[in-house]
């Protein structure tokens, strides 16, 4: 199998058939401004779903999930089988897909990117999404609902009308995060609560005849695993297959992260909840002029990701290729699409929808708008570079490049490289470096040439400043820790309680930021990989 220029294959079956009567209107062309939805979720690997993401292979889909609702929007619009990522983590992708640019230039790497902390680096400077949608016109209001997960600059501080706040992934579990009080058995993970309001915003603007662009962030399929009682018990009768076995549908207590039936569910009661947010975009009658992108914000975590190889916090294809799906007025319905793309992209694809432009300078993602009907691929998209960068100071950090077919990775803590084909090889299990030394080389040397063009972070500068976070948290608590024991020692029956609990969490604080410190040298010293 070799790579043309013909990468985006039409369905088999004739478009009439596929859309279905009520759904040709995700064909037709705009009359108005379009409308724009992003659906991010959160862990949901390649193959979490029942979509079969690469046309030619069946262990692309999972054979025990049942997510109708997009299987629909696949129908309607093209699955790219080669979709990535920015990172391999949440943090990084998300600041990537709101301001198009990748990690590596944004100098935001990481989960708790201490270098850009010290930095000062808060992408306050960056043209946001939502920055973008408005200053191309005015008229537009802007939602994001759900788990924004880049503190450094909140929601409401980069273009927002309406938001949750700087949520992240504590909101997604309790009802609150500061007293863990649980949320309630109907909306585990706040699937169907965040559902409702983007729901509400859509039904508002279509009403008001207002042109949007809505964000829809789920805290799904993130830990903690939660799901409705209802779809857990639905789920035991299904025959167990793949990931999920016997012993998972028939486990009297389901519960926890290791459960495979709760996994489960929570995918389903996802799928739902995305079924809610289209039928509600058919029933304001906005669906014929709103574009959705669906995707995730890494790999998944949960019994490995099918045919690829690793899966979260690596950049292996198990960390970053996800489900990618793209549909709206134009789009070309029950297409497969080969070419690689990143959700860095978004931002350019939504530039391009609205003015017919090429992104600023400085924009990583390029429109994908060519790709949205069958024909040739233009070769900026064709040909291009992809690249990874990953300077994990609590694992094994690496970068990575993909080209065409081939791609690269190297550890940024031996400097050894990896190559391979995965066209043939899709497991990355065959390492070629050493049969194609020169392609080695060359992809090497265009992996450097791009880091350093950005500026990238390195590895050592990175271990070096959350050395000096953990030493300065080390410090202080020591400090608080000697007070404490000071003023207990001395302390009434009325402060006694008080003082002891706050000299155990001390204690527990100051052992986590010692093993901190013994994970960042073990990070360091990891050479297979």
């Amino acid at each position: 199998m070799t790579l043309s220029r013909r990468l985006c294959f039409a369905p088999i079956v004739v478009a009439s058939l596929v859309f279905g009567p009520g759904l040709k209107g995700w064909a037709a062309g705009p009359a108005a401004a379009p409308n724009f939805v992003v659906i991010l979720t959160d862990d949901q690997g390649w193959v979490d779903s029942s979509v079969r993401m690469m046309r030619e292979r069946d262990d692309s889909r999972d054979p025990f999930l049942r997510t109708p609702h997009l299987e629909r929007l696949a129908r309607r619009g093209i699955v790219f089988s080669n979709g990535y990522a920015p990172a391999p983590t949440c943090t990084p992708s998300r600041c990537s897909i709101q301001f198009g640019k990748t990690p590596a230039r944004l100098k935001q790497t990481v989960v708790h990117d201490v270098l850009a902390a010290e930095h000062g680096i808060d992408c306050r400077d960056q043209v946001s999404l939502a920055e973008m949608v408005k200053r191309n016109d005015a008229r537009y209001v802007t939602a994001h609902f759900g788990k924004w997960g880049f503190p450094p600059r909140k929601p409401e501080e980069a273009g927002y009308d309406r938001t949750d706040g700087n949520t992240n992934n504590g909101d997604g579990d309790y009802l609150d995060p500061r007293t863990r009080q649980p949320l309630p058995p109907d909306d585990p993970k706040r699937i169907f609560s965040v559902t409702e309001r983007a729901c509400r915003f859509v039904a508002e603007q279509a009403a008001a005849k207002r042109p949007f662009f809505l964000q829809v962030s789920h805290y799904a399929v993130h830990v903690r695993h939660q799901a409705r009682p209802q779809t857990i018990e639905r789920l035991r009768s299904r025959p167990p297959a793949g990931r999920f076995t016997e012993r998972d549908l028939t486990d009297p207590h389901p519960e926890g992260n290791a459960s495979g039936l709760v996994y489960a569910a929570m995918i389903e009661d996802l799928d739902e909840a995305i079924g809610r947010l289209l039928d509600e975009l058919e029933a304001a009658g906005v669906a014929d002029r709103t574009y959705v992108f669906f995707t995730s914000d890494n790999g998944g975590g949960f019994r490995g990701n099918g045919p690829l190889r690793g899966g979260k916090a690596q950049l292996w294809e198990g960390g970053l290729r996800v489900p990618f799906i793209v549909a709206g007025p134009g789009v070309e319905g029950g297409r497969w699409c080969d070419v690689p793309v990143a959700a860095w992209d978004i931002w350019a694809t939504i530039h391009d929808l609205m003015t017919g432009r090429s992104p600023p300078d400085g924009i990583d993602g390029i429109s994908l708008r060519p790709l949205f009907r069958s024909g040739a691929v233009p070769e900026r998209l064709r040909d291009r570079a992809l690249v990874f960068h990953f300077p994990w100071y609590a694992g094994h950090p690496m970068s990575a490049i993909r080209r065409g077919r081939y791609k690269l990775i190297r550890s940024l803590n031996t400097g050894e490289v990896r190559l391979f084909d995965l066209l043939a090889d899709l497991g990355e299990r065959h390492d070629l470096a050493a049969e194609r030394p020169e392609l080695a080389r060359r992809l090497s040397a265009e992996l450097d040439a791009y880091l350093q063009a950005v500026d990238a972070e390195r590895i050592e500068d990175m271990r070096a400043a959350r050395r000096r976070e953990l030493e300065r948290y080390i410090a202080r608590d020591r400090a608080a820790l000697v007070e404490a024991e000071r003023r207990l020692a001395t302390a009434g029956d009325s402060e006694r309680g008080r003082l002891e609990q706050q000299v155990a969490f001390l204690r527990q604080r100051l052992a986590a930021h010692r093993n901190g410190l013994r994970q960042l040298e073990e990070s360091a010293r990891l050479r297979r990989w």
